[in-house]
């Protein structure tokens, strides 16, 4: 049986005195491939299982995110509100309060449809449907572009501030990067 073995290596180009190898080069030389696989420092990770409580952790540790990202858009569009009300007028301030809310609902909505996705992808017996995310994000674009035109046929500046409001879940979502970068370095690893 090992005669056999050695004689297909050898018609295969491969000295039998070598272990079998997959990760050839055209050459036949062993590449960089195989011993990166044989060190563990550069081998791919393997799939790991979540146990049912490490599930409810990481569930739970993604909606505390999701909630500070919801509670700093707030306080954004807030303080950026007052901000610009004694400078540039009511008018920007009321844009900038009004592009947060809506900023602050296209956020939920597009969570909840993320959500969505992951559910239908995860579970073949989904309740969500595909035309209901769908309806979702056509929605928030229509609602937002609804907004826009209306402020745009009112007032020039409060389309300037409407438009400052709709980026407050970028700004949120900065600090809340900044966030887990200073709990990441106070964490002991």
């Amino acid at each position: 049986m090992q005669d056999e073995k050695d004689r297909n290596n050898l018609r295969d180009g491969e000295n039998p005195e070598q272990p079998h190898s997959t990760n050839r080069t055209l050459s036949g030389a062993p590449s960089d491939e195989a011993d990166e696989a044989e060190n563990p420092e550069f081998a791919a990770p393997e799939h790991l299982e979540l146990s049912p409580a490490e599930a409810a952790r990481e569930t739970a540790l993604c909606g505390q995110t999701l909630d500070r990202i919801e509670r700093m858009i707030v306080i954004a569009g807030v303080a950026s509100a007052a901000a610009v009300l004694w400078p540039l007028g009511w008018q920007v301030a009321a844009g900038v309060l009004l592009g947060t809310a809506l900023g602050w609902i296209n956020f939920r909505w597009l969570a909840a449809s993320v959500n969505a996705i992951a559910e239908r992808i995860v579970q073949a017996q989904s309740r969500e449907r595909g035309a209901l995310v769908v309806a979702r994000g056509v929605g928030r674009v229509g609602l937002i572009a609804l907004f826009a035109y209306g402020i745009f046929e009112c007032s020039v500046r409060g389309l300037m501030g409407f438009l400052a409001g709709l980026a407050m879940p970028v700004v949120a979502m900065m600090c809340e990067a900044a966030y887990e970068f200073v709990v990441s370095i106070r964490r002991p690893s």
